[in-house]
């Protein structure tokens, strides 16, 4: 079985790479959406232990949406984790819907970006790595980041120790950190690692 892992720079430089097409597709979207024009950063990619979750985002509450990544044979599947800390959930509501109250205008006005970035996700990994992921309708939750992704990863029968993290800012007026984080089964991180090692 292959371990996320053992991932090496070549191949952290394809995920980069995975996230730089993602996060250029989520900022064209974006853009339509806000009616302005939105930068993305460069995302930095990581490797976590599950373990270790909260060593990165601590106990602090996030507003997170969460979206299930499923291919079109069903062999593959995973879930995408878009994080957004406190302090940036309120300033992006507070572009979005003029408010930094999270009520039900602003937690579907998330949703919707969250939609968007996952959506950019599916489409990156459609064009770098010749795989189709259907993203599920997304599903909101505020709650320790840590919580959330131990309990994601439990889902799987099979399950690896580690996931991927990608943390991006988005260019409305302040910078806005976002996670999105990529809990794979074990066939989808297999396939993955496999398309990124260049193997058939």
């Amino acid at each position: 079985m292959l371990d996320i892992g053992s991932l090496d720079e070549i191949e952290i430089d394809a995920l980069k790479e995975l996230a730089n097409i993602g996060t250029a597709h989520a900022a064209n979207s974006l853009s339509q959406l806000m009616g302005e024009y939105i930068e993305m950063s460069v995302p930095e990619v990581s490797i976590v232990e599950v373990s270790k979750i909260h060593e990165k985002f601590g106990e602090e509450i996030v507003a997170g949406v969460l979206t299930s990544l499923q291919d079109l044979e069903g062999r593959h599947s995973g879930y995408l984790y878009t994080i957004f800390p406190l302090h940036s959930t309120k300033k992006l509501i507070k572009t979005l819907c003029d408010s930094e109250k999270i009520d039900d205008m602003a937690v579907s006005a998330l949703m919707e970006v969250g939609n968007i970035l996952s959506s950019s996700f599916c489409d990156a990994s459609a064009e770098l790595l010749n795989i189709l992921l259907l993203p599920s309708p997304p599903n909101f939750a505020m709650d320790m980041a840590a919580a959330v992704i131990e309990a994601v990863a439990s889902l799987f029968a099979e399950k690896s120790d580690y996931i991927i993290l990608f943390e991006t800012k988005l260019g409305v007026e302040d910078d806005l950190n976002v996670f999105m984080v990529l809990i794979p089964d074990v066939g989808l991180f297999e396939y993955l690692l496999n398309m990124l090692r260049g193997l058939e």
